[in-house]
């Protein structure tokens, strides 16, 4: 019986080693996992997020004054979520869908002076939080790919600066020190990288703001930049042909193409396209426009990636606009 209980006691104490190890192990490897996953996207299957409802988030003054608005990838189920006497813009949806960031102007106790600052939101319009406090001009929110972090640019230190801040409001820091202007931060697919408007040209840099690329060398403006979900391209507005348009390049600035060219007979006036978004399938861009017959004020618009294939999803009578779509 002894020799009997004392296997049983071997066995039990190796079981339990065994266990202990793999708990051990797992416990290790998601550390592992959360650390490497601060650099990863979350948005890993594109297709997976083809056409999902209420996956435009976008700003528009129909009703009065600039509230967030939703709608589906083809321009349906136009929803307002925002109802604020004040202008709540530029909007962007959280990789994983339930949240909303946005710059607003609303006065709050904590915002008595009414300037631009960060505020996020769920999905659905309920419960918004402020995020950033002070009073600058606070505007162009962008979450990071994992969406830990929300990039944004602040006049809050003088001239424009980038600054990255978590969704609860915590560890606001400041990335870029430029004596210039940086403004319209852009995520990598990778989240490693930013692109950012520079002065007058686009650069990308690290996420610590380091090692600053020139992509644009261009005497008029360069701005709004976004990524194709491969990381391959970049969109963005170009004022360099005399009007606002938006242009592809690659990802190290080559091949610059001017996507949304102005017919010779149409006056600058009324044609403009800016702030472009790429879907998340990487076959479109969705845009903010005016065209000459269908829409002089601004309308949210998508197109082939190529620049074909033109459809135009909100319909805002002048003097109302649509603009400043992003894309989940």
């Amino acid at each position: 019986m002894k020799t009997n209980k004392n296997l049983l006691n071997s066995i039990f104490s190796s079981l339990f080693a065994g266990i202990c190890m793999v708990v051990f192990t797992f416990a290790l490897d998601s550390v592992h996992a959360d650390l490497w996953s601060s650099s990863e996207s979350v948005r890993e299957d594109v297709e997976a997020l083809k056409g999902r409802p209420r996956s435009i988030a976008f700003e528009s003054n129909r009703d009065g004054n600039n509230e967030i608005y939703v709608m589906n990838p083809d321009g349906s189920e136009q929803t307002r979520l925002t109802f604020d006497s004040r202008n709540d813009q530029r909007p962007d949806i959280s990789p994983d869908g339930t949240q909303i960031v946005f710059s607003s102007n609303r006065i709050t106790d904590t915002n008595p002076t009414g300037d631009f600052e960060i505020f996020v939101m769920n999905s659905d319009g309920s419960d918004v939080r402020q995020l950033t406090f002070n009073e600058a001009e606070d505007s162009w929110p962008r979450w990071s790919p994992n969406g830990r972090w929300i990039a944004f640019h602040s006049n809050v230190d003088g001239n424009f600066e980038i600054y990255v801040i978590k969704p609860n409001g915590r560890h606001l820091t400041r990335v870029t020190d430029y004596a210039g202007l940086d403004q319209f931060p852009e995520w990598s697919p990778n989240g490693k990288q930013l692109a950012i408007r520079r002065d007058t040209d686009l650069y990308l840099i690290d996420r610590d703001g380091s090692n600053p690329i020139q992509l644009t060398a261009e005497a008029m403006i360069n701005q709004m930049a976004s990524w194709s979900p491969d990381g391959n391209k970049i969109a963005f507005l170009s004022t360099r042909a005399g009007y606002p348009s938006v242009f592809v390049m690659d990802a190290n600035g080559n091949n610059q193409l001017n996507l949304t060219p102005k017919p010779d007979d149409v006056p600058t006036s009324k044609w403009g396209s800016r702030a472009p978004g790429w879907s998340r399938n990487g076959q479109s861009i969705y845009f903010t426009g005016r065209r000459p017959v269908t829409s002089e004020n601004e309308n949210i618009f998508v197109m082939n990636a190529d620049g074909t294939g033109l459809t135009q999803l909100t319909f805002t009578a002048a003097p109302g606009v649509s603009a400043e779509a992003t894309v989940r």
